[in-house]
């Protein structure tokens, strides 16, 4: 079975490309048949970015929530934030009209920051409540909502910061259209042990993406994880979806794209 590999533009072809258009046509260009992105922020560049995709015929196969770039404690999403119910709840509703116009059919749920005025319990509550409102209105689009840990060395006080946590909101919230996020990345800094990661986590799993650790880099570079070996077990483990590139090209991003050929893949 033949692993597939999408583009995640928040990191590549960035040093070629300041816009998501760009960095569409770029992919497309190099030869890669998916991408992961975040949502756009306003209505021109969400047309753009919907025409780019239709016109290299791309597919998406990861969109992040709308995000308010305006202040620093929503720049990682909302989820999670107690107080911002309704503007998690627009935000939603913007990224849903956006994914199904690309034909996405996952969404990851960014949970937002930890701030110094809030305790932690109000946040559970919140991010509890908004991952079944998100659960409901994703099941009637025929999508799957994502909740990834994300280590604290990478976004300090970013509030879903455990695979601990996530796994009692998933088996809180009960939806099956609710999963989880693996960035091998994240996996490696806030737990280790890959393997018996993946089998504890089996079942809840509905999306991975590569890096190295710790720099982040392409996944044959020097590091801790034994990515030829990641890549067999991932295979055993029967994902056949895509897997998002989320990485820091060491050098740039089409002199990096070597690891697919080193591991035996091709885009």
């Amino acid at each position: 079975m033949a692993l597939k590999f999408a583009a995640n533009l928040n990191f590549l072809f960035t040093e070629k490309a300041s816009s998501i258009v760009e960095r569409i046509c770029l992919a497309h260009q190099h030869g890669f048949r998916a991408v992961e992105l975040t949502c756009p922020e306003d209505e021109t560049k969400r047309q753009k970015v919907l025409a780019t995709i239709e016109d290299t015929g791309i597919a998406v196969s990861l969109v992040n929530l709308a995000t308010d770039r305006t202040k620093d404690e929503l720049k990682w999403g909302s989820t999670g934030i107690p107080g911002a119910e309704k503007l998690f709840q627009q935000q939603l509703k913007s990224t849903i009209e956006f994914a199904k116009a690309a034909k996405c059919q996952k969404i990851h749920l960014m949970s937002g920051l930890l701030t110094d005025n809030e305790i932690e319990c109000d946040y559970n509550r919140t991010y509890l409540a908004n991952l079944k409102l998100a659960a409901d209105k994703l099941r009637s689009s025929n999508m799957i909502g994502l909740v990834e840990p994300i280590n604290p060395y990478y976004v300090p006080k970013y509030y879903m910061d455990s695979y601990v946590k996530a796994r009692e909101m998933l088996e809180s919230v009960q939806c099956d259209n609710i999963k989880l996020l693996v960035d091998l990345y994240h996996l490696q800094s806030l737990k280790g042990n890959v393997t018996r990661s993946l089998e504890e986590y089996g079942k809840q799993i509905g999306h991975f993406q590569i890096a190295q650790v710790p720099n982040r880099n392409e996944p044959d570079t020097t590091g801790e994880l034994d990515y030829a070996y990641i890549f067999q077990i991932i295979q055993e483990f029967g994902y056949t979806d895509w897997i998002g590139c989320e990485y820091k090209p060491k050098t740039t991003t089409v002199e990096g794209l070597n690891w697919l050929q080193k591991f035996g893949f091709k885009l």
